[in-house]
């Protein structure tokens, strides 16, 4: 039987009103971060979870990277779990740029664990040449549940 321990949401924006700060070319940003209570899990415990960013690019020249990387626990004992990226078409018919995301980890280690943090990171990247001011739109949210089996 499947049983859920917890299940949180970061919602940096609703979308309403531009973020800041901006993303820095090629400079990670953290978006979102849960704290998932882990309470007598079973054997099998698994994560899943998704977000949504949202940009606009419609002030470059040129096309930009968006990444979103999504890492358990905090500081040096980070691990990735995630990773996936698109390309942002600076173009006005192409901008804003919704980028929404879902993926899962399974078998997640919780020995000695009360929590399990989980934090998403950002990185806007385009042509160094260009200096791009007030691209993050939002809305910027993050859910996770974490699920074990008894």
């Amino acid at each position: 039987m499947v049983r859920t321990l917890d299940a949180r949401t970061s919602q940096g924006s609703n979308g309403l009103y531009s973020l800041t700060p901006s993303f820095t070319n090629g400079v990670p940003i953290l978006f979102a971060q849960v704290a998932l209570q882990v309470n007598n899990p079973g054997p099998f415990v698994r994560t899943l979870f998704g977000g949504i960013v949202e940009l606009t690019a419609n002030v470059l020249p040129v096309n930009g990277n968006l990444v979103i990387e999504v890492y358990r626990g905090l500081g040096a004992a980070q691990q990735l779990v995630y990773r996936a990226g698109t390309i942002v078409v600076a173009d006005q018919f192409f901008s804003p740029c919704v980028f929404s995301f879902t993926g899962s980890e399974y078998n997640v280690p919780t020995a000695g664990s009360s929590q399990i943090i989980y934090s998403v990171y950002a990185t806007f990247s385009y042509n160094p040449l260009y200096n791009v001011n007030g691209i993050r739109l939002g809305p910027e949210s993050f859910n996770a549940t974490l699920y074990s089996d008894d």
